[in-house]
């Protein structure tokens, strides 16, 4: 194993945490031999220094409750991430089902969602919510809501 390579994969480690596929493919960026960048990230694996399950755990909260998107959005960005599937899959379903409906609330009181909507209002703020990865059920159930 690299010494260089570990200091490298540390020095980027200090900044923030990476999952495994996103600090092996930063120091193949960096042309450190792929062997050695494969010995390193096992080793850190090993010892937990790279713990893929808290990288996606931070990153489902973040997402979910501070940056409001939804479980379709935060599934896409830790499926980028290279996390694996069933590990998504099983944080996602670990998050309330009233923090969805609570984070399109707030988007449609933000975004001061009339109670009338017009039909071109209703169909924008449909396509936000879809892109921020809400559902189209949950979104027309938040929209009903709001306008009682």
């Amino acid at each position: 194993m690299s010494a260089k390579v570990r200091g490298a994969a540390l020095a980027l480690l200090g900044r923030r945490d990476y999952t495994t596929a996103e600090l092996r493919q930063r120091l193949i960026d960096r042309e450190h031999p792929p062997a050695d960048v494969d010995a390193v990230v096992a080793a850190l694996v090993e010892d937990r220094t790279i713990d893929d399950r808290r990288v996606a755990a931070a990153h489902v909260r973040v997402s979910s409750q501070i940056k409001g998107r939804g479980r379709l959005r935060i599934r896409q960005e830790l499926a980028a991430r290279g996390i694996d599937r069933h590990l998504a899959d099983e944080l996602i379903a670990d998050l309330p089902p009233d923090d969805e409906a609570a984070a399109i609330a707030k988007f449609l009181s933000r975004k001061r969602f009339p109670a009338r909507p017009t039909a071109e209002e209703r169909r924008k703020i449909f396509q936000q919510l879809l892109r921020k990865g809400f559902t189209s059920e949950a979104i027309s159930k938040a929209v009903r809501a709001s306008r009682k």
